[in-house]
């Protein structure tokens, strides 16, 4: 019976999504960050004269997408060349009307900072924290992820913080939604060394499949599909891909998680499945654990020796 009702949960929250609203409906862009469900429902809006007076931000301009200002927050670079560095994608934010996480509403630029330090910190590592399109005070519209524009503007941000910060290449991670901008960046990048896309629906179609829905939750039924994208001898030489992921999760059905292993085995690439217990009422969220994952990676830990340690145990 639980699981029944974790599934009608998640098949409620597919109905109630809203549709993607235009650039003028929009919410003022604000220097401070709107953390507000209304900026998530709504979209935020922003003028690239506003863009650029915010240290912690880039002004993106892509032919078919659209120009969006886009935050991250840092933490743990040198005063020189970073090198290498680790960038962190969060999940979605939008469950439905009234249902944004306190955590979310009390969010603020300070808030993230220190988080970003502790994360520098804990994995030993340069750190990124990046506010997905429409999400933690970045322009956009947060109703539209998952489509091919998310992914677009999102590598267009990396290039600008790549050559801001001096980072000569990337280990990436994200959770669920951020999972799949981790796995869309694998189809358009050669310089992710390493990715550890988690609880991430890398196949959206396989998940609203699965689920015998029509379309993605979002609402929207062309989703960027990264296993359509991949291809052989675009990537890093180096590249290694971690799918982390908890097979009990209800949210995002496994299936929809390791199409991307498949398809990277398939053409040849280096990537390994690992199990994490995934925590909350659909054993879903393994935040912690993906960036635990990216900074064994930052480390050149020996592949052998990350399975070894996944296996005693990754939780939340």
């Amino acid at each position: 019976m639980k699981r029944i009702i974790q599934i009608l949960g998640v098949v409620a929250a597919a109905i109630a999504v809203l549709p993607s609203h235009a650039a003028e409906d929009r919410v003022e862009f604000s220097t401070d960050g709107d953390f507000s469900e209304a900026a998530i429902r709504r979209g935020v809006k922003a003028t690239r004269a506003q863009c650029e007076k915010v240290e912690n931000a880039v002004w993106v301009s892509t032919p078919d997408h659209g120009e969006e200002c886009l935050k991250y927050w840092t933490a743990g670079f040198p005063g020189t060349t970073a090198g290498r560095a680790v960038v962190f994608f969060h999940g979605d934010v939008w469950v439905g009307p009234g249902k944004t996480s306190r955590a979310y509403l009390r969010t603020s630029e300070w808030s993230i900072q220190r988080d970003a330090e502790k994360w520098a910190r804990r994995i030993e590592a340069p750190y990124v924290f990046f506010g997905r399109p429409g999400a933690f005070g970045s322009s956009g519209d947060h109703m539209q992820r998952r489509r091919e524009g998310e992914s677009v503007l999102i590598s267009a941000a990396l290039d600008q913080i790549k050559d801001r910060l001096k980072i000569r290449e990337f280990v990436i991670a994200g959770q669920s939604g951020g999972g799949h901008v981790t796995s869309a960046l694998l189809a358009r990048r050669a310089d992710i060394v390493c990715a550890v896309p988690t609880s991430a629906p890398s196949s959206p179609r396989v998940r609203w499949l699965t689920k015998g829905l029509k379309k993605d939750t979002t609402g929207f039924g062309d989703s960027y599909e990264p296993t359509d994208h991949l291809r052989a001898g675009r990537a890093h030489e180096q590249l290694r891909v971690f799918v982390l992921g908890d097979p009990a999760d209800a949210n995002v059905v496994w299936p929809s998680q390791t199409v991307m292993a498949d398809k990277l085995k398939a053409i040849g690439m280096r990537v390994e499945i690992l199990h994490g217990n995934g925590t909350g009422p659909d054993s879903h969220s393994l935040s912690d654990s993906a960036r635990i994952v990216a900074g064994w990676c930052y480390q050149d830990m020996p592949t052998g020796e990350i399975l070894r340690k996944a296996a005693e145990g990754l939780r939340g």
